[in-house]
């Protein structure tokens, strides 16, 4: 049995590993696509490769209290948002789906527009550090100059509000096929 005990942690690392790479593609078919604008990003190389930070412009209505003398954000408390992971809000999108204000309280959004929720990571446990989805964008050596042109993130946000990355696009909500215009296999 103990012969076996490798190969049988290796058939499960490589099951799980396949579980979540499903779990993602699921939700990048089967979830409503938003458009988050993008504040200026930050194109540089660092030891890993060529990528960029993306500033997300989320319109808050509302800004978090700086200490626990203020009056908090309405539905989030400041102890709970200094100790969360994840934050919940709500987005309100116009026609094209484009984010058009964030609040942390459904009920300071107009209810007659088109709401969702977003889950927003907490990392550093301050409110200029939320963000939904990736805080980065890692593309091929060379493509720098394409992605200047991101003026959008399209998130793909299931119904329980969590998202996931999946393109950048113009101010069009074009894709940026950046990938098809440089064959960095053959060095051009």
């Amino acid at each position: 049995m103990k012969k076996f005990l490798p190969l049988h942690l290796a058939i499960f690392s490589i099951a799980l590993f396949c579980g979540l790479i499903l779990q993602h593609e699921w939700h990048l078919r089967h979830s409503q696509s938003i458009y988050v604008e993008l504040a200026p990003v930050d194109p540089r190389s660092i030891l890993q490769g060529d990528y960029m930070a993306l500033n997300y412009n989320l319109h808050f209505s509302a800004t978090a209290p700086e200490d626990a003398t203020q009056q908090p954000v309405p539905e989030i408390s400041i102890n709970d948002f200094n100790n969360q992971s994840h934050v919940m809000s709500y987005v309100q999108l116009n026609r094209q789906r484009r984010v058009i204000k964030t609040s942390f309280n459904r009920t300071e959004l107009d209810q007659s527009k088109t709401l969702a929720r977003l889950v927003l990571k907490n990392p550093r446990n301050t409110f200029d550090g939320l963000y939904p989805a990736a805080n980065s964008f890692m593309f091929a050596e060379g493509l720098e100059p394409c992605y200047r042109n991101a003026k959008f993130a399209e998130l793909k946000v299931q119904d329980d509000g969590k998202a996931l990355l999946a393109d950048l696009v113009d101010d069009q909500l074009k894709s940026l096929t950046c990938e098809s215009r440089k064959n960095w296999w053959q060095g051009s």
